[in-house]
C-alpha cells in the first residue's frame, strides 16, 4: 500500500460536522495522523479569520491554505499570496455589475466591500459576519482603490455560474481563475473569480514542495466544487459521501460516510493508521 506523508482536509462539508464543529472523533484521528509524522494541511475557501478557530482547534504544525489557495499561512505569518491582478479589479466588478449580479470584493486584510444586496448577498454577509474582521458597504465598488485583493465573489443560482464564466473568462480569459462552491443549507452558490495561480492544488503543491512530498504521497479530501483540483492533483483523491456528485465522480475514492459521521476518521483510520 501507498504510504501517504500528507493529508490535505477541506472544512465545510468535510473536516466539519453540519453543526460547523469539528467532532471528538474527527480530532483524535487528526493527533493520531500528526502523531505517526504526517502532515495535516487545513484547505478552505473561507478567509484566513473565518477559519482561525478551527486552526486553532487542530493544531497542526503545518500550513494552512485559506481563500481557496490564496493565502498560505503559518503561525508566523504569510507564506505565500496569490492575489487578483490590480489592474483588472475595476474592469472585473464593471464586467460583473453589466452582467447583472453583485459583487463582493475581498482583500488580503480580511475585509470585505460591497454595494448592493443581491438576492443571496445579504443573508450570506449577515451570517458571515460574526466570522469576519470587517465588512464595509459603499455607494459604489468601481469608485474605491482596493489594495492586495484576494477574490471577487458574487453570491447566486446555478444557472447563473454559466452565464458568469461566459461574461467574465470571455473578456478576461487566462489572466484570471474561476471557481464555484454550493451551499447546501443555503441553496445558493459563490462564484469566484481569483488570480490564475490561486488554487487548492497550487497552494498543496507548494506546500508539498517545502517538504519534499511528491503529489502521489498526498491524500485531499473535499465535498465541493473548489476541491475538485486538489482531488484531481493528489495521489489519492477522496470525495465526501454528502459531496456533490460532480465531485463524486473524478474522485479515486468515495468515504462511506459523511462528514456528520466522521469520514475524516474513516480514510484516516484505512489509509494512514493502518499503512
Amino acid at each position: 500500500m501507498q504510504k501517504y506523508r500528507l493529508i490535505a482536509l477541506d472544512l465545510d462539508g468535510t473536516l466539519l460536522n453540519s453543526e460547523e464543529e469539528i467532532s471528538e472523533n474527527n480530532i483524535e484521528y487528526l493527533r493520531r495522523a500528526i502523531d505517526a509524522d504526517v502532515r495535516v494541511v487545513l484547505t478552505t475557501g473561507r478567509s484566513t479569520l473565518a477559519a482561525r478557530r478551527y486552526i486553532d482547534t487542530v493544531r497542526s504544525p503545518d500550513p494552512t491554505i485559506t481563500y481557496n489557495g490564496g493565502v498560505i499561512g503559518n503561525g508566523r505569518g504569510v507564506l505565500r499570496v496569490a492575489l487578483v491582478q490590480p489592474v483588472l479589479v475595476p474592469e472585473i466588478l464593471e464586467t460583473v455589475e453589466k452582467a447583472g449580479y453583485e459583487p463582493v470584493v475581498y482583500t488580503l486584510d480580511d475585509r470585505r466591500y460591497y454595494a448592493g444586496g443581491g438576492r443571496h448577498t445579504d443573508d450570506f454577509i449577515q451570517f458571515t459576519k460574526p466570522f469576519e474582521r470587517e465588512t464595509i458597504r459603499v455607494d459604489d465598488l468601481r469608485e474605491g482603490v482596493y489594495e492586495d485583493v484576494v477574490r471577487i465573489s458574487v453570491f447566486t443560482d446555478e444557472p447563473d455560474l454559466d452565464i458568469l464564466d461566459r461574461a467574465v473568462l470571455g473578456e478576461f480569459g487566462n489572466k484570471i481563475r474561476t471557481t464555484h462552491t454550493f451551499f447546501p443549507d443555503w441553496g445558493f452558490w459563490i462564484y469566484e473569480i481569483m488570480d490564475t495561480a490561486c488554487s487548492k492544488s497550487n497552494a498543496l503543491d507548494y506546500v508539498c514542495g517545502l517538504h519534499d512530498i511528491k503529489p502521489e504521497e498526498a491524500i485531499a479530501m473535499g465535498d465541493n466544487r473548489n476541491d475538485l483540483d486538489m482531488l484531481e492533483w493528489a495521489g489519492l483523491g477522496v470525495a465526501m459521501k454528502n459531496g456533490l456528485p460532480d465531485v463524486q465522480r473524478v474522485a479515486d475514492h468515495v468515504t462511506g460516510r459523511t462528514n456528520d459521521e466522521d469520514g475524516v476518521a474513516e480514510i484516516i483510520e484505512e489509509y494512514i493508521l493502518r499503512a
